[in-house]
């Protein structure tokens, strides 16, 4: 009774990310990690990683993009991420979907955004809004911020979504991860 866009990052590209820039990407996430320990997250959500900020970021700033585009509200889409860095069950993607059965989105909303000739410039377009905050320079050079400090360079006017279409409690965002000119994911896209 719903629809919903998988998305799947292709994982040598995202491992080739990682060891590339693991030093910076381990700087600048080494506060979050410590405080994501600390709180005995990693019994709950699992071990912290890099990979799942990136992919849990994306996630929520295609929800904020998709949102406008797709016919339903934020509040009805919902994201579930799909990664693992365990060798031999590697895996990395995010799944945005809708489990309501409404005249919202018109059952079709999301099936036609996740074409390519439409889901890429919803993409890079979300990649472009989430390149600049309207609570920047404070939102994007913060050490930590949200529930128990667990997101930099995300606030409720770039990457936080409703509650209850985020798994992780609107915690683990990073929009630097993403665009940071130096050791985002996407830095060549945008």
């Amino acid at each position: 009774f719903g629809e919903g866009i998988f998305i799947s990052i292709n994982i040598k590209k995202l491992d080739s990310w990682y060891r590339t820039n693991k030093s910076a990407i381990d700087e600048k996430m080494d506060p979050v990690m410590m405080r994501y320990l600390s709180k005995n997250n990693d019994d709950r959500f699992g071990p912290f990683s890099s990979k799942f900020v990136l992919l849990h970021t994306l996630s929520h700033i295609l929800i904020r993009q998709l949102s406008f585009e797709s016919g339903y509200n934020s509040a009805s889409l919902r994201e579930s991420i799909y990664f693992s860095d365990e060798q031999n069950k590697e895996m990395a993607g995010i799944l945005i979907y809708t489990a309501d059965s409404d005249s919202e989105g018109s059952l079709g909303g999301l099936v036609r955004q996740g074409q390519w000739e439409r889901l890429l410039p919803t993409i890079i377009l979300s990649l472009q809004n989430a390149s600049w905050c309207s609570s920047d320079p404070v939102c994007r050079e913060s050490k930590g911020q949200g529930q128990d400090g667990l997101n930099q360079g995300a606030c409720h006017a770039c990457g936080l979504i409703s509650e209850t279409s985020c798994t992780h409690l609107n915690s683990l965002l990073s929009r630097t991860l993403l665009i940071d000119k130096e050791i985002g994911f996407f830095k060549d896209i945008v």
